[in-house]
């Protein structure tokens, strides 16, 4: 008690050294001043008083006027204000309080008046305790979110480097790519790989869920791809030894999915295989076709061989690889942007570039999700074959 300090502001010097003399016994420090103008004075001077008590009627500024001053500086507007006075009318009471005191009590009279007044004061003091903690917590919660907000921002920046530049053509082949996150670290991954015989190796893996785990995963699964790239030959054995060498590293409850494939980059012919991954589109002159994958999970250690196919991009054919997150976006109403929308809508772009292609489907998607955004990471390559080197 002896460190909590009181601020009584009070023009009749009587009532001045009573109402001081009763908060020092009872072990309040205690600064006094006669009037609204010293007392506003003192409070922005002196140390900080934890709580004020302040008269209605004095002269200068009263304690309405005074309760004003106080609320409206930055510095004090916290500082519970409790209004002592002899007037007990209704409007006085509404004056007072609608001025910015905390609170409004007659002066006492009698012991019983007196207790109640140092019930009420530490009652206050408690209330000033619990705000001043809250916004300590506050503080350190924006300190922290502000760090936080640095760290995946830069996490973000360096995921977004590890994701390469499509690659330049070698042959009849064109590659456009576009990564969108729902957040700001995605648990989507694409690699390209240059392969001997002008061959280029495409690999999309979708990590469940998104955020910080899914975009360590990610890292994961793009390095094992990388060294599979180069020790195997047909696409389901990439994703067998991304399932078996993954399932060291995936925690519980986590997994992937995954479409590899193999493409000529002189003739078009395409190798493939996919685990539990949404179908590529094949789009053309002729219409779209579906290049499937098997159902399961990689990560888990369970898929046992991979069975591919194959299939050849002909001349304005476009090849487009993706992630879930593209035909589960929702609009408002819960209804999913779905593959056979997509299928219309590639379809009715396949004699464009890549990157309009792209743009086409970035557009179509925020229209349907509109005014939210899409909840999940979308991931999409188009290939396409340009007809000529």
């Amino acid at each position: 008690m002896s460190s909590r300090r009181i601020l009584l502001v009070e023009d009749s010097s009587t009532m001045r050294r009573m109402l001081g003399t009763l908060l020092k016994e009872e072990g309040y420090d205690v600064v006094t001043a006669n009037d609204g103008v010293e007392g506003l004075a003192k409070a922005k001077e002196e140390a900080r008083p934890d709580l004020i008590l302040t008269d209605y009627e004095m002269p200068e500024l009263d304690g309405p006027g005074f309760c004003k001053g106080v609320k409206a500086d930055a510095d004090l507007r916290t500082i519970p204000v409790l209004m002592l006075t002899t007037l007990g009318e209704t409007h006085n009471k509404v004056t007072g309080l609608e001025s910015g005191a905390d609170d409004y009590i007659q002066k006492p009279k009698s012991p019983d008046d007196i207790q109640e007044m140092f019930a009420r004061i530490r009652a206050h003091l408690r209330i000033a305790d619990l705000r001043h903690e809250l916004a300590e917590r506050n503080r350190l919660l924006e300190a922290a979110h502000k760090k936080l907000t640095f760290e995946l921002d830069l996490a973000r920046k360096v995921q977004f480097a590890m994701m390469p530049r499509p690659p330049k053509p070698r042959g009849l082949l064109q590659v456009a790519v576009r990564y969108t996150p729902a957040n700001q670290l995605g648990g989507d991954v694409y690699d390209f790989y240059r392969l001997e015989n002008n061959r280029l190796g495409i690999l999309v893996a979708d990590v469940s869920g998104h955020g910080v785990n899914s975009a360590m995963l990610s890292g994961m699964v793009k390095a094992l791809a990388a060294g599979l790239s180069i020790a195997v030959l047909e696409p389901g054995e990439l994703l067998a030894g991304l399932d078996v060498s993954g399932e060291q590293y995936f925690p519980e409850g986590y997994f992937c999915t995954g479409f590899y494939l193999i493409a000529d980059e002189d003739t078009g012919l395409l190798r493939y295989a996919g685990v539990g991954h949404p179908p590529a589109i094949i789009i053309g002159p002729n219409g779209p076709r579906l290049l499937q994958s098997n159902p399961g999970m990689l990560g888990i250690g369970m898929v046992d061989g991979t069975a591919g196919d194959s299939d050849r991009l002909e001349p304005g054919e476009s090849l487009i690889l993706y992630t879930d997150g593209l035909p589960d976006a929702m609009d408002p109403s819960d209804v999913v942007f779905g593959e056979d929308r997509l299928k219309t809508l590639l379809q009715g772009h396949h004699g464009s570039d890549p990157t309009e292609i792209l743009n086409q489907v970035d557009n179509a998607v925020l229209a349907h999700t509109a005014p939210a955004r899409p909840a999940d990471d979308i991931n999409i390559i188009v290939i396409q074959h340009s007809g000529k080197k």
